[in-house]
């Protein structure tokens, strides 16, 4: 952890005990990461968070027919079905990417929330495993199927969280083959979005957004538009057990159902894959971000990420660097590109409690300033002193440990933590 780190992290934590932090992020959800984080990932969710998309897909249906003709008539509450995914944007005017599946749920998944709601509303036992093997024991099918609609909406927090913005995404590409689908949001300038990479070496560590949940009634438990963040690694790169013919890249992020459709980034915000599958054996898969260069190709789509991002992300490394005013001015700069940003106006309310909390404590009475300086000190000797420990460990030769350990970003990973 880098010394600003500690410091910034001491100050908050001290405002919080003074009670002088102010209220300016107090109703906002959990969920969001710090930038101040000592874990990398948690930069790169922060980066990609504000091109991530919630996707909710509407469909009617009137009853489910099983396998063996037994039909289940849906009271009026469990009719109408909503199945929830997950895509990011690829370019600043309203491209995004998910997967094809979230936009054309298939005949099971509707089933299982269907049959879901069904033993919700009826007042029956129910759960997401119960309803799963209903479906997978009796194969049903939707009776009167009727699409209503589908609409997208950005990842927000704070005061942004509050607006309404759902809007109604078109088409423009789909591979059902590789299960990625490209959609249009109208109306998008310098909207914030996401670089592709192409890299998939093994263990690399890499943060899952998405708006994923085992109960289609559940709340989201960071708040109605920030996604869930899950982390792990990329693992080997293979077929599926169960589709020998589809090659996926398996990753250890313990993803969800509704997590499908969103990115997976590495440690600077970038796309390594879109997250496809949430594994039974543990973990997911994803199709590599080569293959949804193909689709975005299909459709004569480049993606780049636009001076919106690049400011965010700036903002973002002068707030890790405790540059707070540099990181305040960028952050009025990103709104100023694109006034519907999601999490700049959050930022600016952190540093507002940030200045707050600094200020409360230089002002404090010689006594209790005098206990804070000296729990400050303690605590900045405490991590010099464990970094120089780690430094003894990691090249003392001898007992310490051999001089060619590798860095944690640089070891190879074990076979063994493969899904």
């Amino acid at each position: 952890m880098r010394i600003r780190t500690v410091i910034a992290t001491l100050i908050l934590g001290a405002a919080t005990v003074l009670g002088t932090a102010g209220p300016a992020t107090a109703d906002i959800p959990t969920g969001v990461p710090d930038a101040l984080s000592p874990e990398p990932r948690d930069r790169g969710a922060l980066i990609a968070m504000p091109a991530v998309w919630q996707v909710q897909v509407t469909t009617r249906m009137q009853a489910l027919r099983t396998k063996d003709g037994t039909v289940v008539r849906l009271p009026p509450a469990a009719r109408e079905v909503t199945r929830e995914g997950t895509a990011f944007a690829v370019t600043p005017n309203g491209y995004l990417a998910t997967a094809a599946h979230v936009i054309q749920p298939s005949a099971d998944d509707l089933s299982e929330v269907a049959y879901f709601t069904y033993l919700a509303v009826s007042g029956k036992p129910h759960s997401a495993e119960v309803a799963a093997r209903w479906v997978e024991e009796n194969e049903p099918v939707p009776v009167g199927l009727e699409p209503l609609q589908r609409v997208v909406r950005p990842a927000a927090a704070g005061a942004a969280a509050k607006v309404e913005r759902g809007l109604v995404p078109e088409v423009v590409e789909t591979d059902e083959l590789r299960d990625i689908a490209v959609l249009r949001v109208a109306d998008q300038r310098n909207a914030p979005s996401l670089g592709l990479d192409r890299g998939l070496d093994t263990g690399t560590p890499i943060a899952t957004l998405g708006y994923g949940s085992g109960n289609p009634f559940a709340t989201p438990p960071h708040g109605a538009m920030v996604p869930s963040v899950r982390l792990g690694t990329i693992g080997r790169t293979g077929p599926l057990e169960d589709e020998p013919l589809r090659i996926l890249t398996f990753i250890t992020n313990e993803v969800q159902k509704g997590d499908s459709g969103g990115p997976a980034v590495d440690r600077n915000g970038r796309v390594r894959g879109i997250v496809l599958i949430k594994r039974a054996a543990g973990g997911g898969a994803m199709a590599p971000t080569e293959q949804l260069l193909r689709v975005l190709g299909r459709a004569n789509v480049r993606g780049w990420e636009g001076r919106t991002q690049l400011t965010y992300r700036e903002a973002l490394d002068r707030l890790s660097r405790f540059d707070l005013d540099g990181a305040r001015a960028d952050l009025r700069r990103t709104l100023a590109s694109y006034p519907g940003h999601g999490f700049a106006g959050y930022e600016i309310a952190r540093i507002g409690d940030l200045r707050e909390a600094r200020l409360a404590l230089a002002g404090e009475p010689w006594y209790r300033g005098g206990l804070v300086a000296a729990a400050i000190t303690a605590l900045l000797i405490a991590a010099v002193l464990a970094v120089l420990l780690w430094k003894a460990v990691n090249r003392a030769p001898g007992v310490l440990g051999p001089r060619d350990r590798k860095a944690p970003f640089d070891q190879d990973a074990d076979p063994r933590d493969d899904p």
